[in-house]
């Protein structure tokens, strides 16, 4: 077999981590069945609410049906695994302060050049590797003349904890953001970083795991996120604020927007959250209920729809890993103790950059990141979404690159 560029990790990593090349391999008949599920799923006739297009009520019947027929007959699900396949995987081994081993699905593209900057990629919720893969597309088309060599990062795009083909987290404890920390810093320590230092990028889920990452581990050197969750700062009335023209026009509408989010976008939520024993058989055990819950949120949660095929494959990393039910246990904190989620922010002492993206789903005005003071870099953008690895990879990438030249080693 052909060696895939950029896989050659650049550090000896020790026999008990277990480093191993891995292959995703869905069996023929997984994709049958699927395919006989697909046909045999009922989707419920027309009514007031699911013939609303604009999505809200959730996502419409005809989007539905129209990605469920596409699902079924079009879409080539061995042509993304070959996309995928394409690029360094490995598992490995941590092992967390308990002793207790987890394996971590991580794709990669690794340099040979001694002064690469090691850049941990981490997806959010409901996302996975697949977020990344436009991004790396293009860094490896950049690069692929050159060499590895040429290629002045590490890229590595895990697989949380609970998601994709990663491990699951325990079934008898608690399991949170925090602990996800922990063992991506173990991994990032157990591939050979720790003397050089990593950056860490993240939205969603991501963006909480990463400022509790640089909190724990002195080896993370700086943080990009695209998600900053903040409250106002104290004694501040934001009606007020907004009616005496302290925010820009586009930082009121985001306001808004978030606004309207947190009173009728929650949902999903609170179902994960408060019921997620439930949730998980009901949404994880069907394809086209899991279709229409996360394609929903795919759907309204970014600036411009993505193409069918990335609302498809994404969702497919979910069906074909069976992972649905063991991605949801970070809505339970959410719900249960919402500022907790954003603690890891309170002792962050490294260089931070935050990309504002006009439809995200939490936008924070620029006077609340100033106050915050833990934000060194910041840069607004007039388009994009929750998702701006999957709509706009130039501009995220542009962002992160800009940033770590900047702040890396300074």
């Amino acid at each position: 077999m052909a060696v895939i560029p950029f896989s050659t990790p650049p550090h000896p990593v020790a026999s008990l981590a277990n480093l191993t090349p891995f292959t995703i391999s869905v069996p023929d008949a997984e994709i049958e069945r699927l395919k006989v599920l697909l046909d045999l799923s009922p989707i419920a006739p027309p009514n007031r609410e699911n013939s609303r297009k604009d999505g809200f009520f959730g996502i419409s019947r005809e989007a539905l049906v129209g990605l469920t027929k596409y699902w079924q007959d079009e879409y080539d699900w061995r042509k993304w695994e070959s996309t995928i396949n394409s690029f360094p995987q490995y598992k490995i081994t941590v092992s967390d302060d308990d002793s207790i081993p987890y394996n971590i699905h991580f794709l990669s593209l690794f340099s040979t050049n001694p002064s690469a900057v090691p850049i941990l990629l981490l997806h959010g919720w409901p996302g996975s590797i697949l977020e990344f893969l436009p991004l790396l597309l293009k860094l490896r088309s950049q690069y692929a003349s050159s060499g590895p060599a040429s290629l002045p990062y590490h890229i590595i795009v895990p697989h949380f904890i609970g998601f994709g083909f990663s491990d699951p987290p325990p079934v008898d404890r608690d399991f949170t953001y925090v602990d996800n920390a922990r063992l991506m810093a173990k991994m990032m320590g157990a591939l050979g970083f720790a003397s050089s230092g990593y950056v860490v990028q993240g939205g969603d889920l991501g963006a909480m795991t990463a400022p509790a990452i640089a909190s724990i581990d002195p080896a993370c050197k700086l943080v990009h996120v695209n998600l900053l969750n903040i409250a106002p700062p104290p004694g501040t009335d934001v009606e007020a604020d907004m009616r005496g023209g302290k925010y820009t026009p586009d930082e009121v509408a985001s306001m808004m927007g978030t606004g309207e989010f947190m009173k009728r976008g929650t949902a999903f939520l609170k179902l994960d959250g408060w019921r997620p024993s439930t949730a998980g058989f009901l949404i994880g055990s069907n394809p086209v209920a899991l279709l229409a819950w996360l394609g929903e949120k795919m759907i309204a949660w970014t600036d411009e729809t993505p193409e069918k095929d990335l609302i498809l494959t994404n969702v497919a990393l979910y069906w074909f890993s069976g992972c649905y039910p063991t991605s949801i246990y970070h809505h339970q904190l959410v719900v249960d103790n919402p500022g907790a989620s954003m603690d890891g922010w309170k002792t962050v002492d490294v260089p931070v950059g935050y990309s504002w993206f006009k439809k995200e789903l939490f936008n924070p005005p620029k006077v609340w990141i100033d106050h915050m003071g833990k934000v060194n870099w910041y840069r607004k953008h007039d388009k994009g979404g929750h998702f701006p690895a999957l709509e706009l990879p130039d501009v995220l990438w542009d962002d992160i690159r800009d940033f770590v030249d900047e702040f890396w080693g300074k």
